[in-house]
Formats: C-alpha cells, sequence, structure tokens
C-alpha cells in the first residue's frame, strides 16, 4: 500500500448540502439514499456499546474492512456504506477519555498496525490486545465530526482522496476534511445507543438490526388515548413520553371470576392469592381447596404495538401505568428508558408488561418493571431479541412471600439478556422452554431469589456467563432435558447461592446459532452498577 499525503485535504472538502433542492438531493451520497436507517452525519456524543458507522466527512464514505474479511491483519479502507457488518462497528470506553472500535462483523479491534507510530502507518483489525495502539481518541472538530487519535502515536485517523477502496492510515493532523469523521448510529438515531446482541444481528425477517422508528420525526404522547393510537399506527414512528409525565391507562373498574388459592404455611399461612383459570383450568387445577369463585377487580387495557416502532421515555420519571404491551406479529420494535407499573397486582394472570409474540427484532432496554400481575415480559416464538438494562421489581405485599413468581417466561425464542436486575423476584428468571430457545445471559444480577433464577427444559439452549447471583436459589437450573453452559469461573455466587448445588453446566450449546460480539464487565461491580444503572434513567 502507498503511504499518501494529506496535504490537499483541505481542497478536497465537499461543499455543505441543504436537502432542499432536486440538485442537493441528486448530490448527496449514495450510501444515505440506500440506507436511510443510518443516522446521517451526527455530532452528538458516541455511546458506550452503541454500534456505529464511521464515515468520513470529505468522501461521504464509511470505514471497511476489506472485503469483509474476518481475519487477522485485515486491512482497513473507506467505501460507499452499504449496511454491511464489514462497515459497522461498535465503540467501548477504554478510559481516560479514549475509545475502542470493533468491527461487527468479525469482533476485532481497530488497530495500527504493529504500534507503528510515524505517518503512514496502516489501519487493520487484530484481536483486542488492551495496547494503546488500539485505542482512540474522539476530539470534537468545529467543522463537524471527529478527529480520531490513535493513543500511541497521536497521529489521526486519514484517507488520501474520495475513492473507493482508499485505504486508512494514521498521520500528522492537518485540520482537512479527509481526517475528520462521522460516528452515525446504525438504529439511525442520532445520539441514541444502538441494539446488541441478538436485536442486533441480521435475521429470517429480512432485515440486518433492530432501529425501530429509525429517524421518522418524533411525536410526543402524554395520553393514553395517544399513545395506543401511535403504537397501533401502521406507519414507523419514533413516540415519546415526556419527563415526569405518567400515562394512566387503567379503565373504570370491572369484575372478574377468580379462584382462591391459598398460600404454603411456610410462607404466608392464612393468605391467598387470587388467580384467573385459563380456558377449562378449575380451581382445584389450580390449587384451590373448592371450586367457589370469588369476583375480584381487575382495569388493565392491551395495546397493540406495530411494527418499525420507537417507544421512548425522556426522563427516569416517565411511566405507563395499567397498561400491557402486546408485540404480536410485530418487527423491529424499541422500547426503552421508561416504567411499566401497576398492571392488576392484586391478581395472577391478569395482564403481563410486555408481551412478544411470533415477533422479531425487538429491542426492550431501560425498562422497569413494577407491580405486574403476570409475566414482566414473556416470549413465544420469536427471534432476534434483546433485553438489556432491564429491572425487575419483584416486591408485591399481594402475593405469597410477598415476591412475585413469574417474571419472565420464554418458549422457543432467540434472546439475549444482558444487564438487567431481578430485585426480590421468585421464580421465572427467566424461565426457558423448548428446543428452538436459545438464551444467552452475561452480566446480570439477582438478588434474595428464594425459588430459581434461571431454570431451563424441553430442549431449551442456554447461555451463562460474567453473571451475579446474590443470595439466590437454583442459579442455572436444567429442570427437565435442558442443554446449559455456564462458565462458573466466570460467574459469582454468593450467600445461599454459592452452596445451592443447582449449578448445572456442561453442554454444548449455540452450534447453529453465532453471538454478536461482546465484552464481559467485572462481574464485582455488577451489584453496584445494576442496582444504580438498570431501569429508566
Amino acid at each position: 500500500m502507498s503511504n499518501f499525503p494529506v496535504s490537499d485535504a483541505p481542497s478536497r472538502l465537499l461543499p455543505a448540502r441543504r436537502l432542499t433542492t432536486l440538485a442537493a438531493l441528486l448530490a448527496m451520497p449514495l450510501y444515505l439514499l440506500a440506507n436511510p436507517a443510518s443516522a446521517a452525519n451526527c455530532n452528538a456524543a458516541v455511546v458506550n456499546g452503541g454500534m456505529y458507522s464511521i464515515v468520513n466527512a470529505a468522501s461521504g464514505k464509511a470505514l471497511d474492512v476489506v472485503a469483509g474479511s474476518t481475519q487477522g491483519a485485515a486491512e482497513v479502507q473507506q467505501w460507499g456504506y452499504t449496511a454491511s457488518a464489514n462497515q459497522q462497528f461498535t465503540l467501548r470506553d477504554a478510559g481516560n477519555g479514549y475509545w475502542t472500535m470493533q468491527a461487527r462483523h468479525s469482533g476485532l479491534l481497530l488497530d495500527v498496525l504493529n504500534l507503528a507510530a510515524g505517518d503512514g502507518a496502516k489501519i487493520i483489525q487484530w484481536n483486542a490486545t488492551g495496547a494503546q495502539n488500539q485505542q482512540w481518541l474522539l476530539k470534537k472538530s468545529t467543522g463537524g465530526g471527529y478527529n480520531v487519535v490513535a493513543r500511541h502515536s497521536s497521529k489521526s485517523l486519514t484517507v488520501a482522496d474520495n475513492n473507493s477502496g482508499s485505504r486508512a492510515y494514521q498521520a500528522s493532523d492537518t485540520g482537512g476534511g479527509l481526517q475528520r469523521w462521522y460516528f452515525n448510529p446504525t438504529n439511525g438515531s442520532c445520539g441514541g445507543p444502538a441494539a446488541d446482541g441478538f436485536a442486533a444481528q441480521a435475521g429470517p425477517d429480512g432485515l440486518s438490526g433492530t432501529t425501530g422508528g429509525g429517524n421518522t420525526a418524533p411525536v410526543s404522547v402524554s395520553s393514553c388515548s395517544a399513545l395506543k393510537s401511535a403504537l397501533q399506527s401502521s406507519a414507523a414512528a419514533v413516540i415519546q413520553i415526556p419527563a415526569g409525565t405518567t400515562i394512566d391507562c387503567r379503565t373504570a373498574v370491572r369484575s372478574e371470576s377468580t379462584c382462591a388459592v391459598a398460600c404454603p404455611t411456610y410462607q404466608d399461612p392464612g393468605k391467598s392469592t387470587y388467580r384467573l383459570p385459563v380456558g377449562e383450568q378449575t380451581c382445584k387445577e389450580l390449587g384451590s381447596t373448592s371450586e367457589t369463585r370469588f369476583m375480584r377487580p381487575r382495569d388493565e387495557i392491551n395495546i397493540r404495538v406495530g411494527s418499525n416502532k420507537t417507544l421512548v421515555g425522556l426522563n427516569k420519571d416517565a411511566r405507563i401505568v395499567g397498561a400491557t404491551l402486546n408485540l404480536s406479529g410485530a418487527k423491529n420494535v424499541i422500547i426503552r428508558n421508561l416504567a411499566i407499573e401497576n398492571i392488576n397486582p392484586g391478581l395472577v394472570e391478569a395482564g403481563d408488561g410486555i408481551t412478544i409474540s411470533k415477533s422479531s427484532h425487538v429491542w426492550v432496554d431501560h425498562v422497569r418493571f413494577n407491580l405486574i400481575s403476570d409475566g414482566h415480559i414473556d416470549i413465544q416464538d420469536s427471534k432476534n431479541v434483546t433485553l438489556s438494562w432491564n429491572r425487575f421489581d419483584g416486591v408485591n405485599p399481594a402475593v405469597c412471600g410477598n415476591q412475585h413468581h413469574y417474571t419472565n417466561a420464554f418458549s422457543n425464542s432467540q434472546v439475549s439478556m444482558h444487564h438487567n436486575f431481578w430485585n426480590k423476584t421468585s421464580g421465572r428468571n427467566p424461565k426457558l422452554d423448548g428446543a428452538a430457545s436459545r438464551t444467552h445471559l452475561f452480566n446480570n444480577y439477582w438478588l434474595d431469589v428464594p425459588y430459581f433464577a434461571i431454570g431451563a427444559g424441553g430442549g431449551a439452549q442456554v447461555k451463562v456467563e460474567g453473571n451475579f447471583f446474590a443470595n439466590t436459589a437454583k442459579p442455572h437450573w436444567n429442570n427437565s432435558d435442558a442443554f446449559i453452559d455456564a462458565n462458573i469461573a466466570s460467574n459469582r455466587y454468593t450467600g445461599k447461592s454459592e452452596t445451592d448445588p443447582d449449578k448445572d453446566t456442561g453442554a454444548k450449546v449455540f452450534g447453529d446459532t453465532p453471538l454478536f460480539p461482546y465484552k464481559l464487565d467485572n462481574v464485582d461491580n455488577l451489584p453496584a452498577a445494576l442496582t444504580s444503572g438498570a431501569g429508566a434513567r
């Protein structure tokens, strides 16, 4: 490869474009026209764990690993953006203001070859080493974009010209556009985080990732009717709940016929829960001593969520009360940064927080669930789902033991779970079932769980690593014919978890299911990080 000079960079700057005329539209870089889901020329600060295309300010072309190679030492070039995985990079905080850039397709990091300090050194991809030639300072440019500076050499990420195929290298900074880069979120939301895990992978629905409503102009909702209308619309939408807003969807109270089921004497002698029979169930089948029915109040509604939606709260105090969000046959949905609360907490089987059925490319992130009748999130027959940074609060005085028993049940679904916090729940955290189940759990935290954390059966495949189980029974329990691969050494077990025998492992899993590149956090930091950071922020 030639070592190109950069002295001519200022003369190669492209003019600013205003999309107000047909001529300007035709002048727009092809990668923006072909891939509207990638936010264009975003100047917002990058987000730890966010996925980005890295686009040159002068050429409008994206960093690209040559030929999509997954091998170490493969060179990096610029190319017209096609939304392919070798043009997408996860940014991770390396500390002290520096970042690593991890190629989505290979899991390798952008690297200055051989720690070279001089101008012209190639940019390649390489295994993570922790060395400073894989760490980059992002210096905001007054002219737009970032000057991307290698930590070891203080040289800038550079291309020589506007041509596709021009290799990337490092050089002394001259301030030109060929040394300035935009970090454009692949989810189309400038400044917002991007989905990861299974939700970020290509799936059988034809989508390459989860973008929700993309860069559709956001609409603000503050009433249940407005929320319902926006979520059920057939059009793509970004729906915002303003800071400080509680959307109360509860209806007038209606009576429901229920069965009274006595709590075990070791938990709550004399106390009963009220369960709704499902289908032809009898009260005795549910554990009642008789078929006597009791009329109890309920007041929730069910809101269908259409495809291509982003629902986001604008502060930690954005709340939805009394509504189940129901994704049935939906695809490309993001639900973030809000609380879902008070769905018939005095009943069992009277509404989930979120129900996901026969859906794909769903990301639920930074949501707090509290006082929910049934599943906080239940998932059936779905693919490309990621649950991250959610808080499942289990304390409920209306149920046996005052702890919720039915937090998560997944069947025949593909789910990534990371940085979630189960706070004093009882069982199903999650319960996994079905031969098509593929669940990856890492960097999660369970606190004071008396029944079981992860329970699996029916041929489900489960990978468990880098998690913290605090005083939790049955941390990863194979209750019938499941396949569990748990990295015992990477997990932390305290209290009853330390001596609990149900730490099943040893199976080979995911032979048919590649994992998204990820990095395990320090497991001992998880309790503090998730107690304060999980749920709406």
